[in-house]
């Protein structure tokens, strides 16, 4: 129900963006006209193109020759007309490609509500600049930049309420989420007022002169999101060993990741606190590694020690220091008798622990989802804190695994 309302608001947007976009194109002068036309098309042919960023998301270039368009037609109605036109055009050449991109309706919202304040606010900045003592070319930086903070906000706050339509995510997480985004916004932003401020004096010799900053930023952020694939696919597969020796159930340290996941986007995690679940989440059970010594075995051991020795193997890394203490504080309950609540015990090790306790009681005690979510609530007085078990039954629920 979610999606289609996203969907149906997404399609009208895209018919009154059309209709706007060529109404506008029929009373602008031809020259203009021509214009209009030719940074549509520029803003539709960059929004095919998208940037990687350190959200994990993408971000669409379109934005680049919007800020352009914004700066060198002068009637704001011929501005109008080339962010309807644009827009529209790539809304549609998205769905005939299939979306292979992976865009949703929701990024189609967001950016375009973004692009109209952003609009806004900049035509409003350089018409209240134009008879001021400041430069010409200062007055577009002014309002681009006033724009593009108005642009970059506007584009969270939508994503965010976008996320109230889903019962697995949080609000707060998706606008922290959007937040993390800034330098890839920041660079497309600067190219694009690099291009407009530039065309007048340079001519064609500005859009090497705009991309060129850009194109170094694109490789690194390239190069970020593929080191953080890397990154997590290497720490996934250390957390398999025990697993590939026998010594931890198959699968339960991805599953627990995932549903572990989940829980801390849907309780509005700050990203990289997700960050630090999922990477705990997947080697907190690394410490069953020590239990193929014959004198461990024989002297007997307890879940607090496994995760104690699993800490200490984590924290042979300093970049993982935090995730190694998740996993050592994961065993403890999330209070003592007569503490409302244990504050030494990070909220990253509460979910931990909750999740792996679900997957192991569906999973190898072949309980129903059901009967395993009424245990962890059951649990709630002491060792499960009743936050995020009522977060995971709101996950779950989402998942369509236990009824509402």
């Amino acid at each position: 129900m979610a999606e289609s309302r996203v969907r149906l608001l997404s399609v009208t947007l895209f018919a009154a963006l059309l209709v706007l976009g060529v109404a506008l194109l029929v009373f602008l002068p031809t020259a203009e006209s021509v214009e209009v036309i030719a940074f549509s098309v520029l803003i539709t042919l960059a929004s095919l193109v998208s940037a990687p960023t350190p959200s994990g998301q993408r971000i669409r270039l379109g934005i680049g020759p919007a800020v352009a368009a914004s700066l060198l037609l002068e009637d704001p109605l011929a501005v109008v007309a080339a962010f309807s036109l644009g827009m529209a055009t790539t809304w549609l050449t998205i769905r005939m490609l299939g979306d292979a991109s992976g865009d949703r309706h929701g990024g189609f919202l967001a950016e375009t509500v973004a692009l109209a304040v952003y609009g806004i606010v900049a035509v409003v900045m350089l018409d209240s600049l134009a008879e001021g003592p400041i430069l010409e070319g200062w007055q577009g930086l002014i309002a681009v930049t006033a724009g593009g903070l108005a642009w970059f906000l506007t584009r969270a706050i939508v994503e965010a309420l976008i996320g109230l339509e889903r019962a697995d995510l949080s609000a707060r997480y998706l606008w922290l989420l959007a937040l993390e985004d800034w330098a890839a916004v920041v660079s497309v932003f600067a190219a694009g007022a690099l291009f407009g401020l530039t065309l007048p004096v340079m001519g064609l010799w500005a859009v090497p002169v705009s991309l060129m900053p850009y194109l170094f930023t694109h490789v690194a952020l390239q190069q970020y999101a593929s080191t953080r694939v890397t990154y997590g696919q290497t720490i996934r597969a250390l957390a398999q060993i025990p697993e590939a020796a026998g010594l931890a159930p198959r699968g339960h340290s991805i599953r627990t990741a995932d549903l572990a996941v989940a829980v801390a986007k849907e309780m509005g995690l700050h990203p990289h606190v997700v960050s630090d679940v999922d990477y705990a989440a997947a080697m907190h059970d690394v410490g069953r590694i020590t239990l193929s010594e014959p004198a461990i075995l024989k002297a007997g051991y307890t879940d607090e020690d496994l995760a104690r020795w699993g800490a200490q193997i984590i924290a042979e890394a300093p970049y993982l220091s935090r995730v190694a203490f998740i996993v050592e504080e994961q065993h403890r309950p999330y209070r003592t008798p007569g503490v409302e609540r244990d504050p030494d015990v990070p909220i990253e090790s509460k979910i931990i622990k909750v999740a792996s306790a679900y997957d192991q009681a569906v999973n190898e005690m072949s309980m129903p989802p059901v009967e395993a979510l009424e245990t962890i609530h059951q649990g709630s007085a002491y060792e499960f804190d009743p936050l995020v078990a009522r977060s995971l039954r709101r996950v779950l629920v989402h998942r369509r695994e236990v009824p509402v």
